[in-house]
């Protein structure tokens, strides 16, 4: 266009200004705001929105705040695109601080929030993995009578999902059939991942049956659901039928359907689905599917075979594959090959301190403490801490979440006598527990209780 001589409009400056926020291209960016000055489109509110996105998606905020602070009269745009921009970047209090600035505005009552502010707040916090304030957040949009779309929804789900909150999970179903976007592909697969991860599994399926036009990650999310609550069979079986309906796999199902084989231990099918990724589907393993096939082996104690996998990897095994072997050294009991797997996972600087702790408890389970202590001396020296393990319950619409290590005050005396309970049934049902990797001095304690 400039070639030819042809002035550029507004319009086009906005158009390749979004080009440039959506291919991070700053600095093709910045010669497109020169252009805007030069050619006296700054007043232009829509190329002065455009060009807030474009500095906020690269970080630049300084410039966005700039360019934001000179528009006398924003429209819901220009705040979205603050906010917005802070939301995409992780930083969703800088989000909400803009949001709230929006909500509270007198200056401009007929601007308020709409879905789109609420939906960028709303994800900003899901991806920071504060989901309880996603949540209250969702139920303040809800009072505020603007109505969630899809992208909302899918937010709120992965939520729901994360936290196992399946009361709130049912919730969002029935308000996404009331409103018919329950067939919308991204509402459908939030609701089947949702499902899968909260345990269940028939209402994951009913959703899957009933969507229409499904697409490859529907396929995928049921394998995976299968999957991880043990169902070996049934993920092979919709892998199957996924197949037979013309889908074609990508290395996600394949991760998924392995994943499946190792939590139900079904050592020959795994075998067959890597070898079938490999020779049929043309597709070149990753470092995740070796991860599994690693897994797979050394949970059934075929600890020489797995080994063999890692020594043949095309790629530098990582600490999930060594991690993967380590493991399969615990249940076997051999401190040779935990040793030499160990100094692999150590050698490269991984920050957590599970690979220390599981070479500790396999020295442990041999008897040889004084190792065991070592190796724990050695992950405090190094200023490594273990991740507490969380959980989450769900209660009268309010999910509660327990950290491993705290106390609290009321109710827990009830807890334990709860879990006392389950000890002594499991016990009697002819459950004994492994207690080789408790260390020396906890045993009595965690035992006798």
């Amino acid at each position: 266009m400039r070639n030819r001589g042809i002035g550029a409009s507004a319009e086009a400056l906005a158009v390749v200004t979004s080009v440039c926020a959506d291919s991070g291209a700053l600095e093709k960016g910045e010669v497109i705001h020169g252009y805007v000055i030069n050619g006296g489109f700054e007043n232009y509110l829509f190329v002065k929105n455009s060009l807030i996105c474009m500095y906020g998606k690269h970080g630049a905020f300084r410039d966005a705040e700039n360019l934001f602070s000179e528009i006398e009269l924003k429209n819901v745009v220009s705040w979205n695109a603050l906010i917005s921009s802070y939301a995409e970047c992780g930083l969703c209090d800088e989000a909400f601080a803009i949001f709230s600035q929006l909500e509270s505005s007198r200056q401009h009552p007929m601007v308020r929030p709409n879905v789109i502010s609420w939906s960028a707040v709303i994800s900003g916090f899901a991806s920071k993995g504060r989901g309880k304030e996603s949540l209250e957040l969702f139920r303040h949009m809800q009072l505020s009578k603007v109505s969630a779309n899809s992208i909302t929804i899918s937010s709120i789900l992965s939520i729901c999902a994360e936290l196992s909150a399946l009361g709130v999970g049912r919730e969002i179903h029935g308000h996404v059939t009331k409103a018919v976007i329950d067939k919308n592909i991204l509402v459908g697969n939030g609701l089947i991942n949702m499902y899968t991860k909260c345990g269940s599994l028939n209402e994951a399926l009913l959703v899957f049956g009933n969507l229409d036009g499904k697409d490859l990650i529907s396929w995928n999310l049921m394998i995976a659901g299968y999957g991880m609550h043990g169902f070996g069979n049934n993920a092979l079986k919709t892998f199957q039928q996924m197949i037979e309906a013309g889908y074609k796999p990508d290395g996600v199902t394949f991760v998924a359907v392995l994943s499946g084989c190792n939590h139900a231990g079904l050592v020959t099918e795994g075998r067959n689905i890597f070898n079938q990724m490999i020779g049929e589907f043309r597709i070149e393993p990753q470092v995740e599917h070796y991860a599994c096939i690693v897994d797979l082996l050394g949970r059934a104690r075929l600890l020489q075979e797995a080994s063999d996998v890692v020594r043949s990897m095309p790629m530098e095994p990582n600490s999930y594959v060594w991690g993967a072997l380590l493991n399969s050294c615990r249940m076997c009991k051999n401190t040779d090959v935990a040793e030499e797997t160990a100094s692999r996972i150590f050698s490269l600087d991984s920050d957590t301190s599970g690979s220390y702790m599981l070479l500790s408890n396999i020295y442990a389970s041999t008897g040889r403490w004084e190792a065991s202590a070592r190796v724990r001396i050695s992950a405090k020296t190094k200023g490594l801490k273990k991740i507490p393990g969380q959980s989450w319950i769900e209660l009268k619409k309010k999910v509660h979440m327990f950290s491993a290590g705290t106390t609290f005050e009321t109710g827990m005396g009830e807890v334990y006598q709860i879990l006392k309970d389950l000890g002594a049934q499991m016990e009697l049902e002819g459950y004994i527990p492994d207690k080789c990797f408790v260390p020396q001095d906890l045993r009595e304690e965690i035992y006798a209780y």
